[in-house]
């Protein structure tokens, strides 16, 4: 009971102070910028993560989705008309895909104690119940548990406008760039949060997985900025 009061008042504080999080540089700012920026160029498209542990990414994803959606509907200072291209793009309201075993980091071979079988123990429960609590439920929120290779049947039909992966491990990775691919569009912004664990290896890792991806696929990533210890935001050009 403790908990889940703690749990409210930090979740009604994030949506009270959601605003600032432009000033933040950890996973939370980044993800508020690239909401500014997609509200700024009008890119239509979901949501997606890979690795929601305990939600805290994901429904802040989704206040700073709603603060910029409140600042372009409403706001007549905005010296523009809402016809067009404006209008095309309010007419879309995306769905925030959430992708997790919801059940700890699954088997791999990375060698790291950090990342060993197990850790990030979460539950799909705790979850929605934290995203609930800031307004994100379903039909908006949709929960996919299960290996990313094994739920890929499960992707929406929109463009990704914005796409996190914070799946640490490289098999984990690569499966979550497959699933993804189909959705790119010139522009999407793609959010690698472990890019630089394994003291910043191209050999391990999200950086392997993201190299062998644009090798792969000829689909190129353009670095935007860094955040967080080890986190990196780029912009996908088709």
């Amino acid at each position: 009971m403790l908990h889940h009061l703690k749990d409210t008042l930090k979740i009604r504080y994030r949506q009270w102070r959601i605003a600032a999080s432009l000033q933040r540089n950890d996973a939370l700012g980044a993800l508020h910028r690239a909401w500014g920026y997609v509200h700024a160029t009008q890119l239509s498209g979901d949501y997606y993560e890979f690795g929601v542990y305990q939600g805290a990414s994901l429904f802040n994803s989704w206040l700073s989705w709603r603060f910029f959606r409140n600042r372009l509907e409403r706001s007549d200072s905005l010296p523009f008309e809402r016809t067009g291209t404006v209008a095309e793009f309010l007419r879309h309201r995306p769905v925030f895909y959430a992708f997790d075993t919801y059940c700890g980091m699954p088997d791999n071979a990375e060698g790291e104690d950090t990342l060993a079988t197990g850790s990030f123990q979460t539950s799909l429960e705790l979850v929605r119940r934290r995203c609930a609590i800031a307004g994100l439920t379903e039909p908006t929120a949709r929960f996919i548990p299960g290996l990313f290779a094994e739920t890929a049947d499960q992707i929406g039909a929109a463009p990704a406008a914005v796409v996190h992966i914070d799946c640490d491990l490289y098999a984990s990775a690569v499966d979550a760039l497959r699933v993804i691919r189909p959705r790119l569009v010139q522009g999407t912004v793609l959010l690698m949060d472990d890019y630089n664990l394994f003291r910043a290896s191209n050999a391990h890792g999200e950086r392997r997985a993201l190299r062998e991806f644009t090798e792969s696929t000829g689909i190129t990533v353009e670095p935007w900025f860094a955040y967080g210890p080890a986190s990196q935001a780029f912009f996908c050009h088709l």
